[in-house]
């Protein structure tokens, strides 16, 4: 049986340090990107807002990573555009998709911050969205199973959660292995 993987803020933002922020901000944008058709499923369901901001500000920093660099006044246009779109407390109970929604631009703040300022700690939160929203859909899906109800930390075994911590950890270890060789 292989080991659990965990997730820990402390750890992972230890890792990131390491990194050059330009590696840093890669990793948050692989995060956001696993959550992208998360928000455009939102958007398709409740049909508010539009997905192509969300999908223009993430593609944007792709191009910035790519060596196509955006301008500090890009970068903030983008954040708010982003954050224009999550949606309110009030908003919440229109769909379950819309925590989903949330934690997708939420990941894309994260790692359009990451780019702004090269912290780490952005970086990590873009992941952490990833795992929230991983958690959020496992309880919400599985209230039948009762270690899931009773011990909501057992979450962290369940195959969807193992599987984005293993893409986590992958794509750190490639970059820091990119980074070593640099």
């Amino acid at each position: 049986m292989m080991p659990i993987i965990q997730f820990s803020r402390t750890q992972l933002t230890r890792k990131l340090d390491r990194l050059p922020p330009q590696l840093r901000v890669f990793f948050a944008a692989a995060c956001a990107e696993r959550l992208l058709s998360a928000h455009i499923v939102f958007l398709g369901l409740a049909r508010q807002g539009e997905s192509e901001k969300i999908a223009r500000s993430l593609a944007c920093l792709w191009e910035d990573i790519a060596g196509e660099p955006v301008t500090g006044d890009v970068l903030q246009a983008n954040i708010d555009a982003c954050m224009s779109l999550i949606p309110r407390d009030d908003d919440m109970n229109l769909d379950e998709e819309a925590a989903y929604a949330e934690d997708a631009i939420s990941s894309v703040v994260y790692a359009l911050r990451c780019r702004q300022n090269g912290d780490s700690q952005e970086a990590m939160w873009s992941a952490q969205c990833n795992c929230a929203s991983v958690d959020y859909f496992t309880t919400s899906r599985e209230k039948f199973v009762p270690k899931l109800v009773n011990d909501p930390s057992r979450v962290f075994e369940h195959p969807l959660m193992q599987a984005e911590l293993a893409r986590q950890r992958r794509d750190l270890d490639e970059l820091l292995c990119a980074a070593d060789e640099d």
